[in-house]
């Protein structure tokens, strides 16, 4: 019989007695995500992938400087659940894990990728991984962001 007039007089106590949930105006921009914008197209190809009907475009954010991002295109009927694009330095040998040394890029999607400066200073591959499977979907030949010319199709 106590408990079952300790146990609401305390729930109702414990709920009245929190603290108030923190409110923020904006988000920061370093966190809101915003795409960044990409001008230039440096190259643009549909050889990378073997078993996969990708394009892939090497964008730059100002003409012969600035950061370079990475678009892909595909058909419809290839994108998989959740596919996420990874980028391993080197030429790893993959199984159907992603390699403990690659770095998330984003999700395949209509946005850009920007790439960190380690991918744009090494070569290596592209790696696409579904999440929703659990396996990697493809993985790219070898290049590197530095040695391709921009007259590659």
């Amino acid at each position: 019989m106590v408990l079952g007039i300790a146990l609401p007089t305390l729930f109702a106590v414990g709920m009245a007695a929190r603290k108030p949930m923190p409110v923020i105006a904006e988000i920061p921009a370093a966190l809101s995500g915003e795409p960044q914008s990409f001008k230039f197209v440096e190259w643009q190809r549909a050889d990378l992938f073997a078993h996969a009907p990708v394009q892939v475009r090497l964008l730059r954010d100002e003409r012969k400087s600035g950061r370079y991002g990475l678009k892909f295109f595909a058909d419809k009927d290839f994108i998989k659940p959740d596919l996420m694009v990874y980028w391993s330095a080197g030429n790893p040998t993959t199984t159907n894990t992603v390699p403990d040394n690659a770095i998330l890029l984003g999700a395949f999607g209509a946005e850009a990728l920007p790439l960190p400066v380690a991918v744009t200073m090494s070569g290596g591959v592209l790696l696409l991984f579904s999440l929703a499977d659990g396996e990697i979907v493809d993985v790219s030949n070898p290049f590197s962001i530095q040695a391709t010319s921009p007259s590659a199709n």
